[in-house]
């Protein structure tokens, strides 16, 4: 984003200040932005007001009174303005528009394979974003993200040699989608999103966690003092390349072996369930393969759910070995939570049991005191929900608002100066 005088930066951090902690609901009254900020009460009524020009902030009911006159409430204006918020999976893909607080408003899940290519996605991606946008004639779009299933530049928003994405490999997907809609866009890895919709969440208190994804592939987001951590390049957090067994007959999409996602990813049970059909190991398995001709990760998931012993196993020793990585990253980094979503929560407990056990059974004792591991309870929603909420707060940083803000709008400024260097 554009460099600032001090004088600039003074005022952008202050009305930046203001405007985030009534968002977050720190603050609530123009009292509380003082006590909470220790700016001045000039400054503090100054940069509400032009928050509340700019339409961010809204003064609302009268406050409780400490002696005197009760002070008005502020309130953030989520109604403000839209995000077109997508995460694209290997299957499928999800679409939401929500407001600045990352409600979703409208929602589309759509069976997609991402190995159709970045042209024909965004022709999908364009008619579901005309659809959701016509539900909101009279509200202004004021960002687009983007999470996808590989590894993800940030700072260029092109993915980098995606195993699993044919013909994506530097696809300026942001540029496409910043030339069209006229507003900021940025994209990611989609486990950084989940993450952040995870941390981001309502009552949430995760200021240091690790999201899992553990779906079609396996990849992890890391929120570090609050922050998503993507590392110098954006490549943090790929851990379903991992290499965790000396074995080089055990191949990945990636074109490597002993990947961890080649032995507990999605498509490794299915592929690994294809073997024991024709082994005769699983009656159940058995009956879908010639009902429909193939297995599927979430048939191996709805098995071991229904006590098939073979689905049953597979699930185990796949959780034992995402666990058993995570008791690594646990004594490395030391979360307070270990978060797991994807396809794997279709299975029920069962999962999640074999993986706590070994990371608790594997990880120091003073790394795993307090440390919570659970599944998310967001679902498809946390992706889109973090994408908005990586757009609403870099437009809403002190660099943000002094680009966007002196012409009203997001959508009004060269997108790129938005997002260069985010």
């Amino acid at each position: 984003m554009t460099s600032r005088p001090p004088t600039a930066v003074d005022h952008f951090d202050a009305l930046s200040a203001v405007v985030r902690m009534v968002r977050s609901g720190r603050a609530r009254t123009r009292p509380e932005l003082g006590s909470a900020s220790l700016l001045g009460r000039t400054v503090i009524s100054q940069r509400v007001e032009q928050a509340i020009d700019l339409g961010l902030l809204e003064d609302a009911e009268t406050g409780p009174s400490t002696g005197g006159r009760a002070p008005r409430q502020l309130r953030f204006n989520a109604q403000r303005g839209l995000v077109l918020s997508t995460v694209l999976g290997a299957a499928a893909l999800d679409v939401a528009v929500t407001d600045l607080d990352a409600r979703v408003l409208e929602h589309r899940h759509l069976e997609w394979s991402v190995a159709n290519g970045p042209l024909e996605t965004l022709d999908v991606l364009g008619a579901v974003f005309a659809e959701l946008l016509s539900t909101r004639p009279d509200t202004p779009l004021w960002a687009v993200t983007v999470g996808l299933p590989g590894p993800v530049e940030f700072a260029t928003g092109r993915p980098s040699q995606p195993p699993i994405m044919p013909g994506w490999d530097g696809f300026d997907l942001r540029g496409r989608l910043q030339e069209r809609h006229r507003v900021p866009v940025w994209v990611d890895n989609d486990a950084n999103l989940l993450a952040l919709g995870e941390a981001r969440a309502a009552g949430s208190t995760d200021e240091d966690m690790i999201f899992v994804k553990v779906g079609t592939g396996i990849g992890a987001g890391i929120i570090s003092e609050g922050r998503v951590h993507r590392g110098s390049k954006g490549a943090a957090g790929d851990i379903g390349h991992a290499r965790v067994l000396e074995d080089n007959s055990v191949m990945c999409r990636c074109g490597r072996t002993g990947c961890l996602e080649a032995l507990a990813g999605g498509w490794a049970l299915a592929r690994d369930a294809v073997t024991a059909v024709h082994e005769g190991r699983s009656r159940y398995l058995a009956d879908l393969h010639a009902a429909h001709g193939e297995i599927t990760p979430a048939d191996v998931g709805r098995g071991a759910a229904q006590g098939d012993a073979w689905c049953l196993t597979a699930v185990a020793r796949a959780a034992e070995r995402v666990g058993s990585l995570m008791a690594t990253l646990v004594n490395f980094y030391n979360p307070a939570s270990l978060v797991f979503g994807g396809g794997v929560l279709t299975v029920g407990d069962a999962f999640l049991r074999v993986v706590e056990h070994t990371v608790r059974s594997r990880s120091l004792p003073l790394a795993a005191t307090d440390l919570v591991i659970r599944g998310s309870g967001l679902g498809d929603l946390g992706g889109v929900i973090g994408g908005t909420h990586l757009a609403v707060e870099a437009l809403l940083s002190a660099d943000g608002m002094a680009t966007w803000t002196p012409l009203g709008t997001p959508g009004a400024v060269d997108p790129g100066r938005l997002v260069a260097g985010a």
